[in-house]
């Protein structure tokens, strides 16, 4: 990276600007399921039961799964 640059960046920084977020609220959402389903998958659940587990919880989150 060129040092301008840099320094552009730490002065924006400094000054307290925040950076808009380049991520939507469906992009957020899909990154969650996707971790979701990663740590499932990491704990030793298959990849059809994580998936499974995932939609089962989103179903919960919107309302469309009653305990």
């Amino acid at each position: 990276m060129e040092p301008e640059v840099c320094t552009h960046e730490r002065r924006a920084e400094a000054a307290g600007e925040v950076a808009a977020s380049a991520l939507t609220a469906a992009d957020r959402e899909r990154l969650t399921y996707f971790k979701w389903r990663y740590i499932l998958q990491a704990d030793g659940f298959a990849a059809a039961q994580a998936r499974r587990l995932t939609f089962m919880r989103w179903l919960y989150l919107h309302g469309r799964l009653v305990e």
